[in-house]
């Protein structure tokens, strides 16, 4: 159920990007964007964050937070030290994840994370991806219907993280259970508000299934990720088993969430522009070209958070050490300043940076390994469905701007 919220209000140019939790702007968030960036890039925003928080909507001043590591990706509120015994452990977990670290452990961490990712290690799933995404196709074709998010959008990237994690897919209903609260924890809006105890006991669930998984691993080794990383928490690599199970959850939930949602959110961009879908049917070979953009109309991560570490400049406003900063790359891939006409969807745009899988130290690990994905699935979808249709009501979406795309999407067809 939609959290009800009062809804921002122009009256003296005030303005609450707490709407982004209203109906209006779960749908479509970028008028309200665009009335922010209007008023200020960089606007102070008391109702945000706990005590208020500086609302980042212009592309510039979005790519300089991202990329300047004066601006820490530290969540002290996250601070196991901070909070009650039974909860220290999830918090550790959470507060010792990749995309919340700073150097030095940041970097140490990605070192031990990277080897799948590689450019020639991720081109090498391609056929592999390729089979799973026909595959997944050939299943529900002759039925002319899907809900397109569970039988395509999220099955496709759940069988390819799963199987370099080395997490038996067939459980996946075990950790999908888990994947929300995991979720509404980073966005740390509204509903993550209502039972944080409930949602920080689920990332403790999470923790025992990952340790379950390395149990297993004790008597017989695989040829894995997670095995990996389990000789590397037997070499050290790791600081303590919280530090490796916060990054397993991490791995394997931000892995499928983020490239199943983009996948959402760019067939349901294509489906709004009939002109651009007819192209890419007439000839699939463009879907690699149209990928970025489709990214950068419609991303799966709409905002991230970042604290500077002393007082700074940034787009004319003073920030002061440790005041919160919430980046909105949705945002900034509207400013008109970085995409002309940036509400059209243009896959002739020449290529720009946009912020879809971050940027600087930062930058999306399995950020190449997404985008193959995404590209893997779109292009098979337009090769293989033709005039499919979508009900607007029936299409359920994520509650949090942190993460933006359909949960469950009801879809007919012709083969």
């Amino acid at each position: 159920m939609t959290v009800q919220l009062t809804g921002p209000t122009d009256r003296d140019n005030e303005l609450s990007m707490m709407g982004v939790y209203t109906p209006r702007y779960v749908e479509d968030p970028y008028p309200l964007y665009r009335r922010a960036r209007e008023i200020n890039p960089v606007l102070w925003d008391p109702t945000m964050g706990d005590g208020g928080a500086w609302m980042v909507t212009g592309y510039e001043p979005a790519l300089t937070t991202l990329r300047d590591s004066v601006f820490s990706a530290r969540r002290p509120q996250w601070d196991p030290d901070t909070h009650s015994p039974e909860q220290a452990a999830p918090l550790r977990a959470l507060y010792s994840q990749l995309f919340v670290t700073d150097a030095p452990d940041h970097k140490r961490l990605r070192k031990l994370m990277t080897k799948p990712f590689l450019p020639r290690a991720v081109e090498a799933m391609r056929d592999g991806i390729e089979r799973g995404a026909r595959a997944l196709l050939d299943a529900v074709l002759p039925r002319g219907g899907m809900d397109f998010m569970t039988d395509y959008a999220m099955a496709l990237p759940s069988a390819v993280v799963c199987g370099v994690l080395g997490v038996p897919v067939e459980e996946r209903e075990l950790f999908w259970k888990r994947i929300l609260s995991w979720g509404l924890l980073v966005d740390e809006g509204p509903l993550s508000k209502e039972h944080p105890g409930y949602h920080l006991a689920s990332v403790g669930k999470y923790m025992d299934f990952f340790r379950e998984q390395l149990r297993r691993r004790e008597s017989e080794r695989t040829d894995d990720l997670m095995q990996t990383l389990a000789d590397a928490w037997a070499d050290g690599g790791f600081t303590s088993e919280e530090e490796l199970l916060g990054n397993l959850i991490f791995m394997l939930t931000a892995g499928q969430t983020t490239t199943a949602h983009q996948i959402g959110n760019s067939v349901l961009a294509l489906l709004d522009h009939p002109d651009v879908l007819a192209r890419l049917t007439a000839d699939p070979s463009l879907v690699p070209y149209a990928t970025p953009e489709l990214m950068r109309y419609d991303s799966s991560v709409q905002l991230t958070k970042r604290r500077p570490v002393r007082d700074v400049e940034l787009g004319g406003q003073t920030i002061r050490a440790g005041e919160e900063i919430y980046v909105w790359m949705g945002a900034a891939h509207r400013d008109p300043k970085a995409f002309p006409d940036p509400d059209r969807l243009d896959v002739d745009r020449p290529r720009s940076q946009n912020l879809a899988l971050g940027h600087g130290a930062h930058y999306c690990l399995g950020g190449q390994l997404g985008q193959l994905i995404n590209e893997v699935a779109v292009r098979q979808f337009v090769e293989r469905v033709r005039r499919p249709e979508v009900d607007r009501d029936k299409i359920h979406r994520t509650e949090t701007p942190t993460f933006r795309g359909p949960h469950s999407m009801p879809m007919t067809f012709t083969s």
